[in-house]
C-alpha cells in the first residue's frame, strides 16, 4: 500500500480514537472563556459550567490563567465554579446565547469567597430569527459586539423579540444593520455608547415592527450613533415604529438620508443630530 495512503489512515483512526477533554473546543455553539486574573493564589484551578445541577463542561484554568470552555445551554442561563485546594465558590445566573463567544475577566476573592466580575464581553454572530423566538440579554456588566464582516447583522421577523440591555453595544461592518419586519420587535438599550454602523440602511423597519435604541434606566453615558454608508440612517415603512432615545450625544448619518419615513410609519429621533449624504 502507498506510504501516504497508510499515514492517511493512521490519522483518520487517531480521530476516533483520541478523548477529548470535558468542556473542550469542538461540543457546542456557545464559547464561555476568559482569565482569572489573580491565578497565582489558588495554585490549580478548575471551572465548571452549571445548568441547574448538570455539568454542561469542566476544564483547568491554564499556567497563564486562561481558560475556555464550549457546550450548548437549553435555558441560556448557567452558572460558574470555581475549584482549587483554598477556594470554592460558585456565580450563579450567567446569560449565554447560542452562537455568541462570552469572554469574563475574573478575580477570585477570599474571605468572603467571591467570583468578582471585573469585565465581560459577548462576541455575537449575526443573528437571524422568525416565528415566536426571542433572544434577550440583560446584563448591566456586558458589552455587547457583533460584527458581521460584511453580511447583515441582526434580522428579526414574525412575533419574534429581541432585547439587548446591556453595558454597551457595538453592531458593526454590516451590509444592513438591525432589520424588523412583520411584527417583531428589536429593542437595544445601554448604560453607555450604542453604535451601529452598515453599508445599506442601520436600522430597517417594516410592516408592523418596532424598533428601539436607547438608554436604560440607569444610564452612566449613554450616547448613540448610528450610520450607514450608502443608504438611510433609519429607514421606515408600513405602519413601523423607530423609537431612539438617547440619554446625551447622538448622530444620525446616511449616505442617502439620515431618516427616510413612507407609509403609516413613525420615527422619533428625540434630540439627535441629522446628516444626509
Amino acid at each position: 500500500m502507498h506510504k501516504s495512503i497508510i499515514l492517511g489512515f493512521f490519522i483518520l483512526s487517531l480521530s476516533f480514537v483520541l478523548p477529548s477533554c470535558d468542556g473542550g473546543g469542538t461540543g457546542g455553539n456557545i464559547l464561555l472563556e476568559g482569565v482569572v486574573l489573580n491565578f497565582s493564589q489558588f495554585g490549580e484551578i478548575t471551572v465548571t459550567v452549571l445548568q441547574g445541577n448538570t455539568r454542561l463542561g469542566r476544564t483547568t484554568v491554564s499556567p497563564q490563567g486562561n481558560f475556555g470552555i464550549r457546550f450548548n445551554s437549553s435555558t441560556g442561563v448557567v452558572s460558574l465554579r470555581f475549584e482549587s485546594g483554598s477556594f470554592n465558590a460558585e456565580r450563579p445566573n450567567i446569560t449565554v446565547i447560542d452562537q455568541s463567544v462570552t469572554n469574563l475577566d475574573i478575580t477570585l476573592q477570599q474571605n468572603p469567597t467571591l467570583i468578582i466580575i471585573n469585565r465581560w464581553q459577548v462576541f455575537q454572530d449575526p443573528i437571524s430569527i422568525s416565528g415566536d423566538r426571542v433572544i434577550e440579554l440583560i446584563e448591566s456588566l456586558a458589552e455587547f459586539n457583533l460584527d458581521a464582516n460584511g453580511g447583515n447583522c441582526i434580522f428579526a421577523s414574525g412575533n419574534s423579540l429581541i432585547t439587548y440591555r446591556v453595558k454597551s453595544i457595538s453592531i458593526t461592518n454590516c451590509r444592513e444593520g438591525v432589520r424588523a419586519q412583520t411584527s417583531a420587535s428589536i429593542v437595544l438599550e445601554a448604560d453607555e455608547s450604542i453604535l451601529i454602523s452598515s453599508n445599506r440602511d442601520a436600522i430597517l423597519a417594516l410592516d408592523d415592527a418596532l424598533v428601539e435604541v436607547g438608554q436604560t434606566s440607569n444610564p452612566v453615558n449613554n450616547t448613540i450613533t448610528i450610520q450607514s454608508t450608502n443608504q438611510f440612517g433609519i429607514n421606515a415603512a408600513g405602519d413601523s415604529i423607530v423609537n431612539i432615545n438617547p440619554q446625551n450625544q447622538c448622530s444620525i448619518s446616511g449616505g442617502r438620508m439620515a431618516v427616510n419615513v413612507s407609509g403609516n410609519a413613525s420615527v422619533s429621533t428625540s434630540n439627535c443630530t441629522l446628516s444626509d449624504g
